[in-house]
């Protein structure tokens, strides 16, 4: 054979390649080396409550959260920043508002994550460790205060309030200010679904809240709450563009439903 036949016949080789390619050759997968630097985070965390007079309500909760992923010895560190909490509840006339002082006084966290390659896709997982809100559990003996002045108690947001303040609204009575403190030990474990957007659920080793007081003293009260893992779960997204909460914020929506509207509304906390 010539050497204008094997030419020939290895363009033509390559034309058939490059046809069935769209013309470009395809790209290997990412791997675990594609989630470090900027992502961002949406936790769903569900719950059903029973309240005295208002009966059962069944909320999500919705995290915002920066992250950002980095290689860390033999494996990886983990690191959040909450931009933003919202609760959604199946009432239509109770709702549950959480303050931007609430979330600003949120500390960053780190913790270690585990991400690994498989014929499925990367897989995650990420243990967030005991998230102590509203109290120092170091001089609390690691137990969720019961009362206003029991040790460890604090003024997380700064408001002049024990604990760390959210707002209900109800019907007839308005707005009441309730003083909180939260426990909760959060494990997540999933997998990607396509480059870049990875989904999972939500172990929920412990979830507990406590009020302190209120505002009108009413609602001083503590109503019975069961966490629901089969409604939590999350979604962590490379977000390159987003450098602070303001531009997560704006961009949420996109990232995390793709510019469409989701087929059934998520509840946000």
């Amino acid at each position: 054979m010539s050497v204008a036949s094997r030419t020939a016949r290895v363009g033509m080789v390559a034309a058939c390649l490059l046809g069935a390619t769209g013309g470009r050759s395809a790209d290997p997968p990412p791997g675990v080396d594609a989630w470090t630097g900027p992502l961002a985070m949406e936790l769903r965390l569900a719950s059903t409550t029973r309240m005295p007079l208002l009966g059962r309500q069944r909320s999500v909760t919705t995290s915002l959260m920066l992250v950002t992923v980095e290689r860390s010895g033999g494996g990886w560190t983990q690191r959040h920043r909450v931009c933003d909490v919202r609760v959604q509840g199946s009432s239509s006339t109770v709702r549950v508002l959480v303050p931007p002082a609430f979330v600003h006084a949120l500390p960053a966290r780190e913790y270690p994550a585990v991400l690994r390659e498989g014929g499925d896709g990367v897989g995650y997982t990420a243990d967030l460790g005991v998230e102590a809100i509203g109290y120092d559990p170091a001089l609390s003996g690691g137990k969720l205060p019961e009362r206003i002045d029991a040790p460890g108690v604090r003024d997380t947001d700064g408001d002049g309030r024990p604990g760390a303040t959210i707002r209900l609204r109800v019907p007839v009575a308005g707005t009441a200010d309730l003083y909180i403190v939260q426990r909760s030990h959060l494990v997540l474990g999933g997998r990607e679904v396509r480059p870049g957007r990875i989904e999972g659920a939500v172990r929920i080793l412990a979830q507990e809240q406590r009020t302190l007081g209120a505002e009108p003293g009413f609602f001083a009260r503590n109503p019975s709450t069961a966490p629901d893992p089969a409604r939590s779960g999350f979604t962590l997204v490379r977000a390159p563009g987003v450098r602070d909460c303001e531009g997560l914020r704006k961009t949420a929506f996109e990232l995390f439903n793709g510019g469409r509207p989701p087929a059934s509304p998520t509840p946000r906390g």
